[in-house]
């Protein structure tokens, strides 16, 4: 679904039901991934530009939905741990484990204040927070904090385009285009030092 359709379909509903489901698209991305809950986010900054809505009660249904969001999937990075599925794993896939455990541990509130600007990913790091034993006020404080930060600029960049979709909608492609060939990148680096790395030490 684009901007467009959303825009259209929120606005036949009532200013209560379009706060519940900006709220759902918020939550929902951080339990499916591929679920676009930055449009539903920009669809609310439209609201508020184009038609008249309230900034505040905005920003605040789709941070709470995204802190809410991450709690659960720290939940299931605890579960994982709880259940003996970590545990269960094969050698190679619990030294991978091990170092994303070590990473969040070292760099923990790093990860997760980054955790919004990163699109599709963003679910990850609170799993691994989950594996890797941070505590619920930290994932709280944290998801808050990137969220409000994420939010407010998604929200203030719709608010100075006003109505104009079209350029909602460019911004907001190139800014995927280009967090995700950073994301490639630094993929792509890791890859080659690995490979760099198993070739001196075979």
């Amino acid at each position: 679904m684009d901007l467009q359709a959303i825009i259209d379909a929120l606005r036949e509903w009532p200013p209560i039901v379009v706060y519940l489901l900006l709220f759902a698209g918020a939550l929902i991305e951080y339990l499916v991934p591929p679920v676009p809950g930055d449009m539903f986010v920009v669809a609310g900054a439209v609201l508020v530009a184009a038609f008249g809505w309230h900034f505040v009660p905005v920003l605040v249904v789709v941070t709470a939905g995204a802190v809410l969001g991450a709690w659960l999937d720290f939940l299931i990075g605890k579960w994982l741990v709880r259940s003996g599925r970590i545990a269960r794993l094969g050698e190679r896939g619990q030294g991978a484990v091990g170092k994303i455990v070590d990473q969040m541990k070292r760099h923990g509130p790093a990860y997760l204040a980054i955790n919004r600007f990163v699109p599709a990913l963003r679910a990850f790091f609170f799993v691994a927070a989950g594996i890797a034993g941070l505590t619920t006020r930290q994932v709280v404080f944290w998801s808050a904090l990137s969220a409000l930060a994420w939010n407010s600029l998604l929200v203030g960049v719709g608010y100075a385009l006003g109505g104009n979709l079209d350029a909602v909608e460019t911004f907001f492609t190139r800014y995927s285009l280009i967090a995700w060939a950073i994301i490639a990148a630094v993929i792509l680096f890791f890859a080659i030092r690995a490979l760099i790395r198993r070739h001196k030490n075979p």
